[in-house]
């Protein structure tokens, strides 16, 4: 190497004050006391060998292992040490919340971490080493150009310590237990770039013991205490090591590690949000719902499945499942879009406030119900599009809840028309499964035919949910709706059914294609419907008019029914009572959003009230 000038910037960081922390290569007889107090905290000789190996300490190692501490997120609770680790024994990790979104996709071409029995360890196996560091290069390289503390971490070193797990990495090459970086990737890449190391130097290169690993540590070292060295020593010192890492060593959780790991750090970087891409924040969401209601045995499960098969499906794990796209979706929307005040919503909730801090807003679980629907659309602008139009859609209390019965479309058409005449508008489990499966191909289709507006309905831009009640309202939307799940099923575009004709799973000559302004129509939807040139806030104030007089009808009629007596003169209504869950959901959701809406009032006035503080302080 050359020897370029020591770099007095202020910002960068004097090596020596972090090469101070380590120490050199130990003797065998060191390292097997390291090992034996790891066995004596209850490990096993593969984790205590595998933190033996990572220690820049093995003195601190060792008084670490005898006060482990604790930390709950949620209902998962931690075991962890303390202790000063080098990173090039710390592997970026291939299951990072950062792929959720290509997991969710099945993009990212690399599995997820299983778990060994109720260890604290975690495994990832892949038939081939060298695809694991091709699928890693495209990540590790958007790191290092993309994060912005990078350079940051080359000067000054890891400032903040991370989480850090033990994982067992299986491949071609065999089997290595390596720290992984659990809720330090960005660090963890910054480091290996500061060390001029790759991936595949940290997984096989850099062995434990090895000669290579060995010489890396001496010349740190040396480089550690010199005060006149290059400015690429200086920063290979400065990256060397993660001080104060916490490393998982035991857990207690409803699930297995590998489950209460990925939901540990979606924990850590929702709560407070952190800037992920919508897709990846939603699927997080997803995914840890999932876990809750199938810990609390609420998942639906449709006759011939089981529990697990459903998790396993609705989280992505389980792509070999044999569903259609649509049954996926309705799937979905039972699961994670059910009525409020149900158990499963409040299990719902729950997950999402573990992770974020914050309850929910109601419309969000059917955000996560059609975000999971699209897991085969790539998450691009279209995407955003067509999860919000199927967000909308959902939105209808009808397909809240809606049971996966695999039925055949024409026979849910029979059961939906039978339902139309003798069901209640909201008791129509035959028209709430027809409709979600059409609702799926009116948004995934060659052609978008759901489009959702920012204000309802104006022109050709009405709201979903408007269209599929407005459908699910006559035999021939419901036809109409039979027709459409065909078409999508068979790959075709959406047909127009004809006036008094049923459903046919074929391409009907000289039928019409659906088009967003012939949907409308069939919808019974005129053109100047929702038309409006008033502005946002007018509109606004119109929509508060409307529910205010539609809440005094609902006064009214509920006093109606108080009046309705028996020949004796008692109300009826006492004597005979009432109960409709439907209707006492549909009460409670309203409830809901007249609680937010006060809530924003509330945070307005207060907004307005400091406005005019600091007007009259001027």
């Amino acid at each position: 190497m050359t020897n370029e000038p020591l770099n007095t910037d202020s910002d960068v960081v004097d090596h020596r004050r972090i090469g101070e922390r380590l120490r050199p290569p130990a003797s065998q007889a060191v390292i097997d006391k390291s090992i034996a107090a790891g066995i004596a905290a209850g490990l096993s000789q593969e984790m205590a060998e595998t933190l033996t190996a990572s220690a820049a300490d093995q003195q601190q190692l060792r008084k670490a292992l005898r006060s482990p501490k604790v930390q709950r997120f949620g209902s998962e609770e931690f075991t962890y040490i303390e202790f000063d680790v080098v990173t090039y024994r710390v592997l970026p990790s291939p299951d990072n919340i950062r792929f959720e979104d290509a997991h969710a996709r099945g993009t990212i071409g690399m599995p997820r971490f299983g778990s060994v029995g109720e260890e604290a360890l975690l495994t990832f196996e892949m038939d081939s080493a060298d695809k694991l560091i091709d699928a890693m290069a495209p990540r590790i390289t958007d790191m290092e150009e993309n994060n912005p503390h990078v350079a940051s971490i080359l000067d000054r070193g890891i400032e903040t310590p991370g989480w850090l797990s033990a994982v067992r990495v299986i491949t071609d090459l065999g089997a290595v237990t390596r720290l992984e970086s659990t809720d330090g990737f960005g660090r963890t890449v910054a480091s290996h770039k500061g060390l001029g190391i790759t991936f595949k130097d940290v997984a096989w290169n850099l062995r434990p013991g090895g000669r290579r690993a060995t010489n890396l540590l001496r010349d740190l070292v040396e480089w550690a205490g010199k005060d006149m060295v290059t400015d690429e020593q200086a920063r290979k010192v400065r990256c060397s090591i993660m001080p104060n890492a916490r490393v998982i060593i035991g857990f207690s959780a409803p699930r297995g590690f590998d489950r209460a790991r990925r939901r540990f750090v979606a924990h850590l970087h929702m709560a407070p949000p952190m800037n992920f891409s919508t897709a990846t924040t939603l699927n997080a969401k997803a995914n840890a719902a999932v876990d809750k209601l199938y810990e609390r045995g609420l998942l639906p499960v449709p006759s011939g499945m089981t529990a697990e098969t459903v998790r396993d499906i609705l989280d992505g794990s389980n792509r070999e499942h044999g569903l259609l796209p649509d049954q996926v979706a309705v799937l979905a929307c039972g699961a994670l879009n059910p009525h409020p005040n149900k158990r499963q919503a409040r299990a719902v909730n729950e997950a999402i406030v573990d992770l974020t801090g914050a309850k929910p807003k109601l419309e969000e679980r059917t955000q996560l119900a059609a975000e999971v629907s699209l897991r085969r659309f790539p998450a691009d602008k279209r995407l955003t599009a067509l999860r919000s139009s199927l967000d909308r859609a959902w939105r209808w209390s009808v397909l809240r809840g809606v049971e996966l019965t695999f039925g055949e479309p024409l026979d849910l058409l029979a059961e939906a028309l039978r339902e139309l005449v003798q069901a209640s508008e909201t008791d129509r489990p035959a028209t709430a499964e027809l409709a979600t499966l059409a609702s799926y191909h009116l948004v995934g289709g060659r052609t978008q035919l759901l489009i959702r507006s920012e204000f309802g309905g104006r022109g050709s831009n009405v709201e979903p949910q408007q269209i599929m009640r407005q459908l699910a309202k006559t035999d021939a939307g419901l036809r109409q709706l039979c027709q459409i799940v065909l078409d999508g099923r068979a790959g075709r575009d959406p047909q127009e059914l004809a006036k008094g004709t049923m459903p046919q799973d074929k391409r009907v000559s000289d039928a019409e294609i659906l088009t967003p302004e012939l949907l409308r129509e069939l919808a019974d939807l005129s053109d100047e419907e929702g038309i409006t040139h008033l502005t946002p806030e007018d509109r606004f104030a119109a929509a508060l008019k409307e529910f205010q007089g539609r809440l005094d009808d609902l006064h009214d009629a509920a006093q109606a029914v108080g009046n309705v007596t028996g020949e004796d003169g008692v109300a009826l209504v006492d004597t005979l009572g009432f109960n409709n869950s439907d209707v006492r959901d549909t009460l409670s959701e309203i409830n809901d959003l007249v609680s937010e809406w006060r809530g924003a009032r509330r945070r307005a006035d207060r907004m307005r009230a400091d406005l005019d503080e600091s007007v009259d302080a001027r």
